[in-house]
């Protein structure tokens, strides 16, 4: 990395942060960091430039793009630092955008992590957005210095594809678990857990779904004159679209299963209360007659016949006794407990 010196309008100069600049020398036959003060148009035949825009200013990036000659619209996509995936070309460079997942597992969803690439044969521009650290997407120069454009492109889609992967095979273990743990002892606590992997689950099958349709519409585009089908080979096209399909496919299953999950919580939720109810209700239906009884001969009327029985107590009370057995044998023939 250096720290590179631009004149601004007023005629001053400003010191910029730092712009990672590596540059091949076909003389040399190797590469060296290079100034991107000295990078003049047209470029040598046989020279290529990696270029790292993520820690330069605006001021800067807005330079390295009117440089180059970038189209405003590629380049105002190039800089957002939140943008879908998506895949265009303008002139001789390719915009492509990717998004990764830099979080260590589901538990949470951290933002998004955004790589933007604007390539051609000898130039490649990255710009790189996470709020989280993710160093395993954006990867180092040390790891792309003996590949081509095609090379670097190839390894940053594998990058990407890699960082929902190993955490997608991880948390099928963990969904095992918590299955288990649902089924022998269901609680609000574990259902809340299902609920914020559901919620980050649904955050990462809309970025896996833009990336696995920019992939299909190459692998199935009838133009082959298309840049990006120029640079790889079909089966390199749908090699990138199969790792994101099956990316999208696990999401999805795990989604579904998490889904079944609350649905299966809810339902034995469900039927639990209903169980309750059903108590109670038997309860009620058999107390509802006897309070009848009771409220009958509860009345303060002077002149009732039965008060005035020897045996109208004990009577009374083989009535509801009677009554209350027969509720519930009738309720027991009926099967409603």
């Amino acid at each position: 990395m250096l720290r590179t010196v631009f004149a601004v309008s007023d005629g001053q100069q400003s010191e910029a942060p730092m712009i990672e600049l590596h540059q091949y020398c076909p003389e040399q036959q190797q590469w060296q960091i290079g100034d991107f003060a000295t990078v003049r148009l047209p470029l040598l035949q046989g020279s290529r430039f990696w270029i790292n825009l993520t820690d330069a200013t605006a001021l800067e990036q807005q330079q390295v793009l009117e440089l180059f000659r970038i189209h405003p619209v590629i380049a105002e996509d190039f800089l957002r630092d939140r943008h879908p995936p998506k895949l265009d070309t303008s002139n001789s460079f390719q915009l492509l955008i990717l998004r990764g997942f830099a979080a260590t597992d589901f538990s949470d969803y951290p933002g998004h992590c955004q790589l933007n690439l604007l390539f051609n044969e000898q130039v490649m521009l990255v710009k790189f957005y996470s709020q989280a650290p993710a160093p395993h997407i954006l990867l180092p120069f040390s790891t792309l210095k003996g590949l081509d454009t095609k090379g670097w492109v190839k390894q940053c889609i594998y990058a990407v594809s890699a960082s929902y992967l190993h955490k997608l095979i991880q948390f099928e273990e963990e969904l095992g678990d918590l299955e288990d743990a649902m089924q022998s002892n269901g609680n609000d606590q574990r259902m809340a857990q299902i609920m914020k992997f559901r919620s980050v689950f649904r955050k990462i099958d809309r970025n896996l779904a833009y990336q696995k349709d920019i992939f299909a519409d190459l692998l199935y585009e009838e133009d082959d004159s298309h840049p990006f089908r120029l640079l790889f080979e079909r089966v390199e096209l749908r090699d990138f679209y199969e790792k994101f399909e099956r990316l999208h496919s696990m999401v999805q299953m795990y989604y579904d299963q998490l889904s079944d999950l609350v649905d299966g919580y809810m339902s034995t939720s469900s039927h639990q209360i209903n169980e309750k109810m059903k108590v109670l209700t038997i309860l009620t239906a058999v107390f509802v007659p006897l309070t009848f009884i009771a409220g009958v001969y509860g009345m303060n009327f002077k002149y009732m016949p039965e008060l005035e029985t020897q045996w109208g107590y004990h009577l009374t009370l083989a009535v509801m006794l009677g009554v209350a057995v027969g509720l519930l044998v009738w309720f027991k023939v009926r099967r409603w407990w």
